[in-house]
Parts: structure tokens; sequence; C-alpha cells
């Protein structure tokens, strides 16, 4: 059945998977699911509180807030009411709420707790069409006001009047073209302020024909419940997460939050994590540093998998057969060493996805050859998220893939990667000037993404346009490959390198602070404080062995010359890092410009 929008997929698919697992999430310390029919009685409880508030038809319903059921339901919820959904990340600040509050114009604002409450109260006399805003969580003793509601008060609402709007809304699913828009989702603004990314009804359901195409065969085969921990918010995860899950009738789980992680998986059994990869240096380095106070016995039988499964890495991506002998040493490498890894995920993991940047290319063989799969892609925002991806059986450890059938990626003169296709965006919210900026002449999107594509079709990312350190000596050197570098070590958290218009290339390192001060301990100097140690000088010589094994594979004028520890991470909070995590770097470059100017005097 081919549809023509999104709410004619929710409105056949709670009924044609009624009785099937719809979501999964915490309460009271257990699991708790929601099938298709209950996530149907609720969002459509959403819908007809909204239009019986007055919502009307393409106003906009802007979420604030965390993953949890409540997102999900809401965001549903206001497409099956007629609406225009975005969001807003948990972790921004009340002004930049307020800009994208504004610039859509909204009508309706679901937030989190009293906290975000807070964030768009304070701002509220700025809010010209803000109609109503409704509360997850009860804010407590906040003063009544007839502006906002509680989420349990908004839902008795819709059960009240849900067969009033029931016509309504089947009325909207069958109106709703392709090319009407469904979300707005915000750019996360390395550069400036962010642009709201216009995405239709037929970008979403395109998109997820094209990735059904390419990875179908194991998705729909073995994949039941999806783990989502990324912000709902990012568009990889709105849609790897949550579009794509109901388009197939499978589960969406929620993980509680990133430190509860591991235990979720434990819990949720998923077959599909979608992820950046962070999730996986962390893990390697976690790996590597277990191995270090291991037992003998332990650490040559992990040795010895690795080996065995480094081999049959290489010769399963280049599609060649396995020797027999080699097929029984990973069978019993599969039982005494890759199944108990797995079992750290749960045990039933198909495979993870991993995007939003590069992924290193040695920590990707690490999982391959413990029995990990790592299905890696890229794409853009405006791309509906992905444009190309590896598959499970078809791939190159190091590029994002193939494009997805029907897209078309290629290469302009100055190396920037071009995309044309149904997944492309619609428009730039209201910013004409800068859609039209944003396509060639012939109508492919300018990603800004620098990249390579060989002869086979395999399309490698080295690093962003805009991003580029350009020498004093007139060298191009892409920094996201030498962070990456950096980051393999157990000892780095996160590495910022810098060079621009400078001799030499230097970084700023943020050390694992576990894994730093548990060789503290081992040395003897934990009764430093934390600054103390950093500046220790044997610190800084174990961390210039780090950095010097990192130069190693690194291209002399690649290689960094010097750097300094910071004692505290890049966040999201001090505007150091994107929602999505990406460096800000003029940000960084400015908060730590001495830092930075002391290692290139003299």
């Amino acid at each position: 059945m081919r549809f023509s929008n999104y709410n004619q997929v929710l409105l056949e698919n709670f009924r044609k998977f009624a009785r099937q697992p719809a979501m999964m999430y915490k309460q009271g310390g257990r699991y708790r699911t929601l099938r298709y029919n209950d996530l149907a009685s609720i969002c459509g409880e959403v819908a007809a509180a909204l239009l019986e508030l007055g919502l009307q038809y393409r106003d906009r319903v802007v979420i604030l807030s965390d993953n949890r059921p409540e997102w999900t339901f809401a965001d549903l919820g206001g497409l099956l009411a007629g609406g225009i959904t975005s969001a807003i990340y948990a972790t921004n600040l009340a002004e930049e709420a307020a800009y994208i509050l504004n610039d859509l114009e909204a009508a309706v604002v679901f937030v989190e707790d009293r906290d975000q409450l807070e964030k768009v109260w304070s701002v509220r006399q700025r809010l010209a069409h803000l109609r109503r805003i409704i509360v997850f969580d009860p804010p407590g003793d906040f003063p009544a006001d007839d502006r906002w509601m509680t989420f349990e008060a908004f839902r008795r609402l819709g059960r009240s009047v849900r067969e009033k709007h029931r016509l309504r809304i089947q009325q909207i699913a069958r109106q709703l073209q392709e090319s009407d828009t469904m979300c707005v989702i915000y750019t996360s603004g390395t550069t400036g302020k962010p642009k709201g990314v216009v995405l239709t009804h037929g970008n979403y359901l395109r998109t997820i024909e094209s990735l059904l195409a390419h990875v179908g065969r194991y998705y729909l085969r073995d994949v039941q419940r999806n783990l989502s921990f990324l912000p709902l918010a990012h568009a990889l995860e709105r849609l790897a997460g949550q579009f794509l899950v109901f388009y197939t009738g499978k589960c969406l789980a929620f993980a509680q939050n990133i430190d509860t992680l591991m235990d979720n998986f434990q819990e949720v059994r998923p077959q599909l994590v979608t992820a950046v990869p962070r999730l996986f240096e962390k893990i390697y380095a976690r790996i590597q540093e277990g191995l270090e106070t291991a037992p003998l016995v332990k650490r040559v039988l992990f040795a010895w998998a690795l080996k065995v499964g480094l081999r049959v890495s290489h010769l399963v991506e280049n599609k060649q057969a396995l020797p027999w002998r080699l097929r029984l040493a990973h069978r019993l490498a599969d039982r005494l060493i890759y199944r108990k890894v797995k079992q750290v995920f749960g045990g039933e993991l198909v495979f993870f996805v991993s995007g939003g940047a590069p992924l290193n290319r040695e920590i990707a063989r690490f999982f391959h050859a413990l029995n990990l799969v790592i299905v890696e892609g890229w794409g853009a925002t405006e791309a509906t998220a992905p444009a190309t991806l590896n598959t499970p059986d078809d791939f190159r450890l190091g590029s994002v893939g193939k494009p997805l059938p029907g897209i078309e990626v290629k290469r302009a003169e100055d190396g920037e990667l071009l995309i044309r296709g149904p997944n492309i965006f619609k428009e730039y919210w209201r910013l004409p000037q800068e859609t039209a900026a944003s396509f060639t002449p012939d109508g492919f999107y300018k990603t800004g993404d620098i990249g390579l594509i060989d002869e086979q079709g395999w399309v490698y990312i080295t690093d962003r346009k805009k991003q580029l350190i350009i020498t004093s000596g007139g060298k191009n050197i892409p920094p996201a490959p030498i962070e990456q570098r950096l980051v393999q070590s157990r000892l780095i958290e996160q590495a910022f390198v810098h060079g621009d218009n400078r001799k030499y290339l230097t970084a700023l390192l943020v050390p694992d602070r576990a894994a730093t001060e548990r060789l503290a301990r081992q040395r003897g100097w934990s009764r430093l404080s934390w600054k103390t140690l950093l500046q220790h000088p044997d610190v800084l010589k174990i961390f210039q062995q780090e950095v010097d094994r990192a130069n190693r594979h690194l291209a002399r004028y690649m290689q960094i010359k010097k750097f300094r520890l910071l004692p505290e991470p890049f966040s999201v909070e001090k505007g150091e890092l994107t929602p999505t995590l990406k460096a800000r770097r003029k940000v960084i470059e400015a908060r730590y410009k001495h830092l930075l100017d002391e290692m290139y005097r003299g």
C-alpha cells in the first residue's frame, strides 16, 4: 500500500498491529510495554485535545523535553491533529527556545517539567502566537494560569472529546499530500543561528522506503526492539528511532539516560541501536582498560579471539570465503569470547547504526572482529537524515556506505559532496535566500561535507568544509581524523585540534577523569587535587606518550606539536558543543585563546 502522508501510516498500523508491542519505557523500577492499540488511544487523545483547544490546520506544535513516552505521544498526536511538529533540545537555554518558538510562530509547546516550563514562562511576553503550554510532569506549586496545563489534565480533556474529533482526524489523514510539511527540524547552529529544515510527508515516506529497500532484509526479518537514547529532537533519531519504527510495526524502547544505558541494554535486549561514534569510542576505551587488569589467561584468550576475528572481518569485507580451519576457530571464539561481549548489549543485537560524525576505522574493525556489526551511514538534517549506508553484509569500514536507492551523491570540484533525491528537504523555514544558496543550479543540495567517492561507489567523509584548518604554510588539514586518533587513547575523553593560520598544529585535550585518577592511584599520586594532577610532570609525560602514539599514524604536517590538558570537558551547557555534540570551534577557540596562544609563543 502506497501512502501519501505519514498520518495514514499511523492510522493503518494502529489497526494492523493493534496487539503488538509499540513502546517500552521504565516506570516504577521496571519496563512497561504499550501495545499499538494503547498508543492509538493516547495519540488520539492528544490530537483531540489539541483540536478542542483550537489548533488550526498547519499550526506548529513544539516539544521541549528529554526523550520519554510523552515526547512521542505529543509528536504523533500533533501530526494527527493536522499540525506541523518541531522540537527544541532540552539543553537549550531560554533565549534559544524563544528564538525557535518565535521563528515558528508556535501555537502550542509541550514541556517536560518545571525547569522547562520556567524557560518558556520567562520569555512568554515575547511569544505572541503561543496559546498553550502543556507540562508532562506536574510543576508543583508553579503559579496557576490559563496558559499552561498538566499533561494529565490535557489527556482527560482529550478523552472527553475524542469521539467529537474522530472524523476530523480521519479527514486530515485523507487531505494531507506528500508535498505538505510534516516536521521542521532545526540545525544545531555550529556557525550561527539555527535554521528550520522543512521536511515533508513525502520526504519521510520516500526515505523510509529507500532505507527498507537498502537494508530491509535485516531490519524487517530480525529487528523487533529498537533502544532509543539519542535525543528525538535529532534528525537521525527522529527518523530511525521513531518514524521508521512505527512505519514497520516495531517497538520503540526508551533508555532512561546515558548513565543507565548499559543496564537498559540488559533489560530491553534490543536488536537495533542508533548511536554516535562517541559511544563506540568510550566502549572501546573501557574494553582496553579492562584488559590491562584482567588475568593473563583472559588476556591471551581475548587476543587470540580478536586475531581470529580480524582475519574473518577482512575476508568478509572483501567477500572472500573463509578457510575451514578459520571457520572452526571462529565458532570456538564465538563460544568463548564473542557471545560474552554481545551479552553486554543484551545478547540479541543484530546491528548498531552509527551516524552524526565519521567513525574511526580501527574502532569499527575492532567491533566487527568481535562479531558486533556497526552499520555506518551519512547524511544531513536536510536529507531527512540518511543519504548513504553500509549494510551488514556489504560494507567498507571507514566508508559511510553507498547511496540509498533513488538518491544521487556526487563530488564537486572542491571536494564537497552533493545530494539529490526525494529525501532532500523542501526549504529552510521562511529563508528563501538561504534555501536557494544551498542548491546547485541542477538541484543538488550542497552538504558542506568534504569527501571522496571511489570507483565502486563507496563514499568517504574527510571533514566539514567550514572546519578545514589552513596552516600558515598553506596546508589544508581536516581536524576530525586527528581528533579521532587522539580519543582512541583510554586516557583522552575529548580532543580539539587547532592550527588555522598557524605554523603547526596544537591540541586541547580533556582527560578521561576515571582512567586518569585510576592511573594516579597506581602511581601513588592519589592525594593530589585534579588540577594539580594535570600539571604533574609525570602525568604530562604520560599524555605526551599518548599524543606521540597518535602522531605515528599521521603525516608530519598533521602531527600535534604541543598540547594542553583541560580540567573540565567541553559541554553543551557552556556553549562549546551543539546539542548534537558537535564542537562549536569558534566558541572553544575564543574561550581558550590564552592556552592556544601560549603554545605558539617562541
